[in-house]
């Protein structure tokens, strides 16, 4: 039996819950991953026999993806904003606007 490992990751504590971990294996148990570890809030590993890969191409998503919750391009997008917005207020604040 030949195994292989990935591990899912979120940009934000997406797996402090653990409704969002049930719903994310439930999706990863359908291409025959299993959870192995949960590393912390932000990352699991999994792991699978590498049989399963038969199955790959009638899946509705990516066996393979690395990536859940938040889009990393809208965290960023919104800590940009927001930090514009600071330092803003503080150039307000202090007279320099």
């Amino acid at each position: 039996m030949e195994l292989e490992y990935k591990v899912v990751q979120a940009s934000t504590p997406y797996f402090a819950k653990w409704q969002n971990i049930e719903s994310v294996m439930a999706e990863e148990a359908k291409a025959g991953w299993r959870l192995l570890e949960k590393c912390d809030n932000y990352k699991l590993r999994l792991q699978r026999d590498i049989s399963h890969r038969a199955n790959d191409k009638a899946l509705g998503f990516d066996p393979y993806r690395s990536q859940v919750g938040l889009n990393n391009a809208v965290v960023y997008g919104v800590t940009t904003v927001v930090t514009l917005a600071v330092v803003y207020a503080i150039f307000l604040m202090v007279g320099a606007i």
